[in-house]
């Protein structure tokens, strides 16, 4: 205020009529508040340096703190996997000894039906020999009487 009062002083002096004086001082003012000085100028440094350091080791905190997550997280990863691996070969050796098992049990099958079908067959067989039997016998009791008939028959022809 005390520059601002001298300026006036001044400007008066000169002869530049009063309001003339007071609006080029009030328009010096204006523009002097847009001024820094220098001491403004480091105390915002300062304020600036400080702030950034204050950043910065914060910065640097939340990237130690992620990295320790980050490591947590990966440990936790490779665990997971380990555990992942070991229960797919754990049910890999159960899946083969389930088919080994089937496996077994479907030739075991196979082999019965084999033997029951070979059964079956000789039945068949001694059923089909029995049948042969019984039609022969059959055929032969039947063609001996009409045999015997037919000759007789040709006989009593004949002697006619």
């Amino acid at each position: 205020m005390k520059l601002s009062m001298n300026l006036y002083d001044a400007l008066t002096n000169i002869s530049v009529p009063p309001n003339k004086a007071k609006a080029v001082v009030n328009a010096w003012e204006s523009d002097m508040e847009k001024f820094a000085t220098k001491s403004d100028l480091l105390r915002t440094e300062t304020h600036l340096q400080t702030s950034i350091t204050e950043l910065g080791a914060e910065l640097r905190g939340m990237i130690k703190d992620q990295s320790v997550e980050i490591r947590s997280l990966g440990s936790m990863l490779r665990e997971q996997g380990t555990e992942l691996r070991a229960s797919i070969k754990e049910q890999g050796a159960e899946l083969q000894a389930a088919m080994t098992k089937q496996g077994q049990e479907l030739r075991s099958a196979i082999t019965e039906q084999g033997a029951k079908f070979q059964v079956s067959v000789a039945e068949m067989d001694s059923q089909n020999k029995i049948l042969r039997w019984q039609l022969s016998i059959l055929l032969i009791c039947i063609s001996i009487p009409m045999l015997k008939l037919a000759y007789d028959m040709l006989v009593k022809f004949t002697l006619n």
